[in-house]
C-alpha cells in the first residue's frame, strides 16, 4: 500500500514475465506490444483506443488493482487533480503565469487522470471510471479563450480524450444517453473546424466510430451507421497516407466493419452487411499471419454474416476456413453436412472464387427435401458447378462417392488403393497418367448415376454439362426423370460457360425414365435464347460447301456457339405418341438440329403425323426402330422426310412395316437427292415390299447403305429385284440380306450382280447357304468381282467346300472375312492358305466357331512364317470356339509377332499351353490377345507376368531394342480366383505398368 507508483512501475517493468503475460491478462481488446511510435499523440490517441502500445496501460492497469485502490475512491489522486484545478483558475485570474510548465504540467495531470480511469475501466470498476471522468472535465477547459485556444495546451484533445473514456464507462454500466451527450460533444469539437479539423483524424475516426457504437445501442441505427460509414471511411483516406503498423490499420478496419455490418443487419440491408462481413474477415487475415490476437472478432463478424448471408454459423465458419485455409482439415471442404440453401450456394461460390488452397470438395447428399423452386436452385447450382470448374486450386469433387477432375469431367478418376499411397506412388503416377488420357468424342456416363439421389443427380448433371471438353454427353441408363431432365435443361440454356469448355452438342438419353413430362421439359431446350445466333430463318443457309461468299457466316458456324444438335432417347417406353411430338416441335425451334434418335419409345402411327415441322431443321439422320408405326406411320415419315433436303441417315428396323409402307419408302428414296442409308430390318416387306422397295431404290441418286435383314424374302421374282437394284444404283455399296432363306432357284438372280455392281460390303448371315446353294450364289465361279471387301456369312453351313468355293471368286478383292458357325473343319487348312496368300488385301479373317482343330490352321501359319510380315495384311484373326487346345495356342506363336489382334475364347486352353507360348523364344507384338472362357490358372498368370516382367527390364535398358510386349490381355472367365487377380494387377502396375489384363 505504500509503494509509489514510479517505483512500482520499475518492478513491473523489470519483471521477466511482465510482457509475456499481457495478451492474456488484458480485459480490453489487445492487437500487439508496438515499441516506439515517434509521434507521440498518436502514441497518446492509440492508449486510449482498443490497442496495447508498450507497456504503460498495462502497468497502469495492475497499480490501479492493488489493494489501496481496488474498488476504492482513489481520493488522493481526485484531491491532485482539485488542486491542478485550482490552479488553472489562478491562470485564468492572472495569479499564476500560464507558461510553458503550467502547460505541460498541466497536460500530463489531465492525461494521467485519463489513464487512472481508464485503469479502473480495465478492471471492470466502470462506475468509478465515470466519475473520475467527471472529476477531470472541468480541467479540459477554460473559460478565458487565449487559455482554451492555446495549441500547446491542447485543450480540445484533453477534453476529447475525457469525453471519450467518461462515455465508454457510462456505455460499460448501460448509462446509454450519457455515452451519447459526451460523444456528441466529442464530435463537434473534432469537426468543428471544417476542412482544418481541430483534432487529429486518427482521433476523429475513432471517436465517430464510438458514437456510431453507442447509438446502435439506443437503436437509432440509421444515425449510427451515417457516422460508422464516416468513421471506415476516415480510416481508408487516412491510412493510405499515415505510416502506422499494418497490424494496428488491420485491427482498427476490423472493428469499424464489425461495427457497420452489425448496424446494416438491424437494418436489413443484407447485402451491405455481408460486403462488410467479407471485407472484415480479409482484415482478420493481417492479424493472423502477424500472429496477432483478434479478440474473438473474427467470429463476431462471421456470426453477423451469418444473419446477412442467411447461412448456419458454423456453415460460415467452414466457409471462412476453407477459403482460407485455415481449420483442422486444411484444403478439404466437406459439404455433406449442409442443406444446399440458395445462401450457403452463394457463399460456396464466393469461397470457390476467392480460394487459393482449397483442393477437394466433398458432397454426400441424402436430402431430396428441397426448399426452393427448381428453376432458382437450378439456376444457382449452375453458378456453384461454374465456380467448380473454374476454381484453379481445386483438384477433387467428389460427389456421392464418385470422383471428379474439375477440369477433366470426362475422365474417371479410381480410388487410390494401397500402392498408391505408398513408396511405389512415383511408379503408378506413370500408369495412371495412360489411363484415360485419350479424350472421348462424348462424354461416358451411362449408369454412373444410377443409384444417386435427385439432388446428387443433378449436381453430377450440371458438372457434366458446363465442365463438358467433349462433343456431347450420355446419360444413359441413369434412372432420370421429370426432374433431372429439368436441370439438364436448365443447364443446356445456361447463358454463362468456363472458356476451356464446350458447348454440349449431342444429349444421349438411352434407357431412362423419360415419360410424356419429361418430354415436353426437354423440348425447351431448344426454345430461343434472346441474343442468341442461328435463328430459324437461317434454314437457307446449308452446310460448309453452301457458304461460297459467306465466309464469315462460316466462321461463326463453326464456333462453340450454343444449342444441342443431337438427340437420342431410345429405349423410353413410355414417351409415347404426345411426347415425341412435344419433342420434335421442339426441335424444330433450332434449325442446326441435326440428328433425332427415338427407338423403342411407344410411337404408333398417330405420333407420325406432325413430323413435317423436321423440315424447318438440318435433319441429317432419323432413327425410329422398334417402334409400332406400321405402313401408315411410315407414310407420314416418308411425306415429311422429303421436305428433309440435308437427310442421310433413316434408320426403320422393327416397325411392322409391309407393302404399303415400301411403296412410300420408294417413293421417298427414288426422288431423295441426299438420303445415302435406310435400314428396315425385321419388318414385313416380304417379296412383294421388297420388290415395290427395290424398284424405287435402283433409280436413286445417292443411296449407299440398304439393310433388308429378316424381312422374309424368298422368291425368285424379289431376289431379282434386289439383283436389278445392286446393277442400277451406282452409289450402292452396302447391302445386308441376313436372315432372308431364299428358295433355292433365288440366290443366282442376287449372286450374277456382284460383279456388275459397286457394293463393297455384302452381309448374308443365316441365309441357309450350303456349299451348292453358295456356288449358285457366286454363279458357279462367274461371279468374279474384285470390288467387294467385306463379306459377312456366318451361320450358314457352307463347309469346307464352301469355303473353297468362296475363295476361288471373292479373294482377290477382300478385307474382311466372316465365316463364323459355318461348318468349317481341319480340312480346310489348304484352302485358308489359299486364301491369305491370294488375298494381298485381308486385314481380317473371322474362323469363330468352327471345328478347326488344332492344325487347322496350321498351313495358314506356316506360309505367314515364311513370308515377310509385309507380304500379307492380315492382322485381326478370330478363332474363338474352334477346339485349338495347347497344341493348336503354340502352333500359332510364330504369327504372334504379325498380328494385332488374336481372339481364342472358349479353346480349352490351359496354363500348361500358355506357360509354353509364353517360354517361346519367338517375339510377341500384340495389341489384344483374347483368352475369355479357357482354363488357365495362377501357373500361366505367373508365367505371363514373368514374361513381360523381362521384357519390359530390357526395354529400360536400351529403349531400341525390339521387345515384345501385349497391350491388353482378356482373362475373363478363367480358373483365376479374385485374390490372385488382385495381386497380379498391383504387381503390373510396378513391373509393367504398359499391360493391361482384364479380369
Amino acid at each position: 500500500g505504500s509503494l509509489s507508483f514510479p517505483l512500482f512501475c520499475q518492478l513491473l517493468i523489470a519483471s521477466p514475465s511482465a510482457s509475456s503475460c499481457v495478451c492474456r491478462l488484458l480485459a480490453m481488446k489487445v492487437l500487439k506490444d508496438i515499441e516506439g511510435v515517434e509521434d507521440q499523440l498518436v502514441y497518446e490517441i492509440m492508449y486510449f483506443s482498443p490497442i496495447e502500445v508498450g507497456d504503460e496501460r498495462y502497468i497502469n492497469q495492475l497499480y490501479f488493482q492493488t489493494d489501496i485502490y481496488s474498488r476504492t475512491w482513489p481520493q488522493t489522486m481526485v484531491d491532485r487533480m482539485n488542486a491542478q484545478l485550482e490552479q488553472l483558475k489562478h491562470c485564468e485570474l492572472g495569479i499564476l503565469s500560464f507558461d510553458d510548465n503550467f502547460k505541460r504540467k498541466h497536460r500530463e495531470a489531465v492525461l494521467f487522470h485519463c489513464k487512472m480511469a481508464l485503469a479502473y475501466l480495465d478492471s471492470r470498476q466502470a462506475r468509478i471510471a465515470m466519475k473520475l471522468c467527471e472529476v477531470v472535465l472541468p480541467a479540459t477547459r477554460s473559460s478565458e479563450p487565449r487559455i482554451q485556444t492555446d495549441p500547446e495546451a491542447d485543450f480540445d484533445f484533453l477534453r476529447v480524450v475525457s469525453l471519450s473514456v467518461m462515455a465508454c464507462a457510462a456505455r460499460r454500466v448501460k448509462f446509454y444517453q450519457k455515452a451519447v451527450d459526451a460523444l456528441a460533444e466529442a464530435k463537434t469539437i473534432c469537426l468543428s473546424g471544417g476542412e482544418q479539423t481541430r483534432a487529429h483524424p486518427l482521433m476523429t475516426s475513432l471517436t465517430l466510430l464510438n458514437l456510431s457504437a453507442v447509438l446502435g445501442d439506443i437503436d437509432h441505427d440509421e444515425h449510427g451507421l451515417r457516422w460508422g460509414l464516416e468513421a471506415l471511411a476516415m480510416m481508408y483516406n487516412l491510412f493510405s497516407t499515415m505510416e502506422l503498423d499494418k497490424t494496428v490499420q488491420a485491427y482498427y478496419f476490423v472493428l469499424a466493419c464489425h461495427n457497420a455490418a452489425l448496424l446494416n443487419v438491424k437494418l436489413g440491408r443484407w447485402a451491405d452487411a455481408a460486403e462488410l462481413v467479407d471485407e472484415g474477415i480479409e482484415f482478420t487475415k493481417v492479424l493472423e499471419e502477424a500472429h496477432c490476437h483478434d479478440d474473438g472478432l473474427r467470429r463476431k463478424l462471421i456470426a453477423i454474416g451469418a444473419q446477412a448471408k442467411q447461412v448456419p454459423e458454423g456453415f460460415l465458419v467452414e466457409a471462412v476456413n476453407a477459403a482460407n485455409g485455415w481449420g483442422e482439415e486444411r484444403g478439404v471442404w466437406n459439404l455433406s453436412f449442409w442443406d444446399f440453401s440458395i445462401g450457403e450456394i452463394r457463399e460456396e461460390i464466393r469461397v470457390l472464387e476467392q480460394t487459393m488452397t482449397l483442393k477437394q470438395i466433398i458432397i454426400e447428399h441424402a436430402d431430396d427435401d428441397r426448399r426452393y423452386a427448381p428453376e432458382t436452385e437450378d439456376w444457382e447450382l449452375n453458378r456453384f458447378i461454374m465456380a467448380v470448374v473454374q476454381c484453379q486450386s481445386l483438384e477433387l469433387i467428389t460427389i456421392s462417392g464418385i470422383d471428379f477432375d474439375p477440369r477433366k469431367v470426362w475422365r474417371r478418376i479410381k480410388k487410390r488403393g494401397f500402392l498408391e499411397t505408398s513408396w511405389y506412388a512415383s511408379a503408378l503416377n506413370f500408369a495412371n497418367i495412360l489411363e484415360d488420357a485419350r479424350k472421348p468424342e462424348v462424354g461416358q456416363y451411362q449408369q454412373l448415376l444410377k443409384n444417386l439421389n435427385h439432388f446428387s443427380k443433378k449436381l453430377v448433371i450440371t458438372l457434366v454439362i458446363l465442365g463438358n471438353e467433349t462433343g456431347g454427353v450420355d446419360l444413359s441408363e441413369n434412372g432420370i426423370n421429370l426432374t433431372s431432365v429439368s436441370a439438364i435443361v436448365n443447364t443446356l440454356r445456361f447463358p454463362e460457360r468456363p472458356e476451356r469448355t464446350l458447348h454440349v452438342k449431342e444429349v444421349v438419353l438411352r434407357g431412362n425414365d423419360l415419360d410424356l413430362s419429361s418430354a415436353k421439359e426437354l423440348a425447351r431446350t431448344w426454345d430461343p435464347i434472346p441474343g442468341t445466333p442461328w435463328p430459324v430463318e437461317d434454314l437457307l443457309l446449308g452446310d460448309d460447301d453452301d457458304f461460297a461468299g459467306h465466309e464469315d457466316q462460316l466462321a461463326m458456324r463453326k464456333d462453340n456457339s450454343p444449342g444441342v444438335t443431337s438427340l437420342d432417347v431410345s429405349h423410353n417406353q413410355k414417351i409415347g405418341d404426345q411426347g415425341f411430338e412435344a419433342l420434335v416441335n421442339g426441335v424444330s425451334k433450332f434449325s442446326k438440329f441435326r440428328i433425332l434418335k427415338a427407338d423403342s419409345i411407344g410411337l404408333t402411327p398417330a405420333g407420325c403425323l406432325q413430323m413435317e415441322a423436321l423440315a424447318m431443321t438440318r435433319l441429317f439422320c432419323l432413327c425410329l426402330s422398334n417402334n409400332a408405326i406400321l405402313s401408315e406411320g411410315t407414310q407420314a415419315v416418308c411425306k415429311a422426310m422429303v421436305r428433309c433436303h440435308r437427310l442421310k441417315t433413316l434408320q426403320l428396323d422393327n416397325c411392322g412395316i409391309d407393302l404399303a409402307g415400301a411403296t412410300a419408302l420408294s417413293e421417298l428414296v427414288r426422288g431423295h437427292m441426299s438420303l445415302q442409308e435406310i435400314s428396315l430390318a425385321h419388318n414385313k416387306l416380304r417379296d412383294q415390299g421388297t420388290i415395290a422397295f427395290c424398284t424405287g431404290a435402283s433409280d436413286s441418286p445417292c443411296l449407299q447403305s440398304v439393310n433388308l435383314c429378316y424381312n422374309e424374302i424368298f422368291s425368285d421374282t424379289a431376289a431379282e429385284a434386289v439383283g436389278d437394284m445392286m446393277r442400277n444404283c451406282e452409289t450402292l455399296v452396302e447391302l445386308i440380306l441376313s436372315g432372308n432363306h431364299l428358295h433355292a432357284t433365288a440366290p443366282p438372280q442376287i449372286g450374277s450382280a456382284i460383279e456388275h455392281s459397286h457394293i463393297l460390303t455384302m452381309q448374308l448371315e443365316d441365309m441357309g447357304f450350303t456349299a451348292d446353294s453358295i456356288d449358285d450364289f457366286l454363279d458357279h465361279g462367274a461371279a468374279e468381282t474384285q470390288d467387294l471387301q467385306v463379306m459377312v456369312l456366318n451361320n450358314n453351313p457352307v463347309g469346307d467346300e464352301g469355303l473353297t468355293i468362296i475363295a476361288e471368286c471373292l479373294s482377290i478383292g477382300l478385307t474382311d472375312l466372316s465365316i463364323s458357325n459355318c461348318s468349317l473343319t481341319h480340312e480346310s487348312q489348304a484352302t485358308l492358305l489359299n486364301l491369305v496368300s491370294l488375298s494381298p488385301n485381308l486385314r481380317s479373317l473371322d474362323l469363330s466357331n468352327n471345328h478347326l482343330g488344332p492344325t487347322g490352321c496350321s498351313d495358314m501359319v506356316d506360309w505367314m512364317t515364311q513370308n515377310d510380315k509385309e507380304s500379307f495384311s492380315l492382322r485381326t484373326l478370330e478363332l474363338s470356339g474352334c477346339a485349338l487346345g495347347d497344341d493348336g495356342f503354340l502352333q500359332l506363336v510364330p504369327v504372334l509377332g504379325s498380328l494385332n489382334y488374336l481372339g481364342l475364347r472358349n479353346n480349352g486352353i490351359t496354363s500348361g499351353g500358355l506357360t509354353e507360348v509364353m517360354a517361346a523364344s519367338q517375339m510377341v507384338k500384340l495389341q489384344t490377345l483374347d483368352l475369355e472362357g479357357n482354363d488357365i490358372g495362377e501357373p500361366g498368370v505367373h508365367a505371363l507376368t514373368e514374361r513381360f516382367q523381362q521384357e519390359h527390364k530390357r526395354s529400360l535398358w536400351n529403349p531400341k531394342q525390339l521387345t515384345s510386349m501385349i497391350d491388353v490381355v482378356i482373362l475373363k472367365n478363367n480358373k483365376i480366383i479374385p485374390s490372385l487377380a488382385a495381386s497380379t494387377e498391383a504387381f503390373l502396375k510396378i513391373h509393367n505398368p504398359l499391360m493391361t489384363v482384364v479380369w
